[in-house]
C-alpha cells in the first residue's frame, strides 16, 4: 500500500487517504475467507487508488484467496472491483446481479452526444451573400434578425435572440453598442437549426427527449429506451451525419449512477414518464436531489448465474 515512508508514524498522525490504506491494509493480513470494506477509497488522490482498487482486484478476483464486500456510493469504484453488485435503499435490496445485467434490466435510455460542423469560411461567406439576398439588412441589429429568421421559417430561432435565450450574446453586444458581425450570426443560426432539426427528428422517435446540455455547436440528449436497441441508436446517428452535417457523436446507455439515483427517487415517490424538454423555452421541473442509498457488491465467487432481487438472497464466497 506504499506505507514504507510511514513506518515509524503513529497511525492517529498519518492523513485521511493514508488511514484508509493502513486500514485497508489491516483488513488483509492472512488472507481471511471473508473482507469487509467499508468506503475503501473515500479521501484517497488518484493514484493511490487506482492503486488499492489492483491490490483488492488481485486478491477478489485474480487469485481468488478471499472473498470481498463493500460497501460504497461511488460507482466508478463498484464498477472496477465488483463481478455482482446490489443497489439498496432504505435497508431492502432494489437489484443484483452483474453491471451489465443491471444496466440491460434497469437501464431507463440512453445518451447523445453529438457536434454539428463549423462552418469554412468560404461557406460563411456565401451564407452572408444569400442572407443578403434575402434581405438582412445590414448593419445587423435584434430587430433585423428576428425579421430576418422569421420570413425563412426560422421563428423558434428568433425567439431565442432574447436577454435569457440561446441568441442572448447577439443582445448583450447590442445593449453594450458593439456591432454584430454578420459571419458570427450566420454561423449561430446554421449551428443551431440543425441542432434543432436533429432534437426533432430524435424526439417523433422517442416518447421522452429532453436536452441535457448545450453550449456552442455541441448538444447532450437524454432519450427513453422504448425497446430500441443501442446498436439501432447507432446505425441512426451514422445516416443522419451527412444530413444534419453531425462532425462527431457518441451514444452511451444508462450509467450505474443513473440507475443508482432512479431507485432512489423510487423510494420516495413514484417515477413519473412524462415527456421533458429543455430547448427554445420548453422546459419542466427536474426530479429534486435524493438521499443516497447504499450499494452493496457481493464477492466475486458468487454464482454468475444467480440473479435474484430478493432481499434475503444468499452470497456464497469460496
Amino acid at each position: 500500500m506504499d506505507l514504507r515512508d510511514y513506518a515509524n508514524v503513529k497511525a492517529n498522525q498519518l492523513s485521511g487517504g493514508n488511514k484508509r490504506k493502513l486500514s485497508v491494509s489491516m483488513a488483509m493480513i492472512g488472507n481471511p475467507p471473508l473482507i469487509f470494506l467499508d468506503e475503501p477509497s473515500t479521501g484517497v488522490d488518484p493514484q493511490a487508488k487506482r492503486f488499492m482498487w489492483n491490490i483488492v482486484a488481485k486478491i477478489s478476483t485474480q487469485r481468488k484467496q478471499s472473498g470481498v464486500i463493500i460497501t460504497t456510493h461511488s460507482m466508478e469504484e463498484a464498477e472496477a472491483l465488483c463481478t455482482k453488485m446490489g443497489i439498496m435503499v432504505k435497508g431492502e435490496f432494489k437489484c443484483f446481479g452483474p453491471a451489465t445485467h443491471i444496466k440491460d434490466k434497469f437501464g431507463t435510455g440512453y445518451e447523445v452526444e453529438f457536434k454539428i460542423r463549423s462552418l469554412s469560411e468560404e461557406e460563411t461567406a456565401s451564407a452572408v451573400e444569400d442572407a443578403t439576398r434575402k434581405q438582412l439588412q445590414l448593419p445587423l441589429s435584434i430587430a433585423n434578425c428576428k425579421s430576418f429568421l422569421e420570413s425563412d421559417g426560422k421563428g423558434d430561432l428568433a425567439a431565442e435572440l432574447d436577454p435569457n435565450g440561446l441568441g442572448a450574446e447577439f443582445v448583450d453586444l447590442e445593449q453594450r453598442g458593439v456591432p454584430i458581425v454578420p459571419e458570427e450570426f450566420l454561423r449561430w443560426v446554421f449551428t443551431e437549426s440543425k441542432g434543432n432539426k436533429l432534437i426533432d427528428l430524435l424526439e417523433s422517435k422517442f416518447s421522452e427527449c429532453y436536452v441535457i446540455e448545450h453550449y456552442n455547436n455541441s448538444w447532450k440528449i437524454k432519450t427513453s429506451r422504448d425497446n430500441y436497441s443501442i446498436g439501432f441508436l447507432f446505425g441512426m446517428m451514422e445516416d443522419l451525419k451527412p444530413e444534419f452535417d453531425v462532425n462527431e457523436y457518441q451514444v452511451s446507455q444508462t450509467t450505474l449512477e443513473q440507475i443508482f439515483n432512479t431507485f432512489a427517487r423510487m423510494g420516495d415517490q413514484p417515477t413519473t414518464h412524462n415527456r421533458r424538454h429543455t430547448l427554445r423555452g420548453r422546459s419542466s421541473k427536474r426530479p429534486g436531489p435524493a438521499p443516497q442509498p447504499s450499494l452493496l457488491p457481493p464477492p466475486s465467487a458468487v454464482n454468475p448465474s444467480q440473479d435474484t432481487s430478493l432481499p434475503d438472497s444468499r452470497v456464497e464466497h469460496e
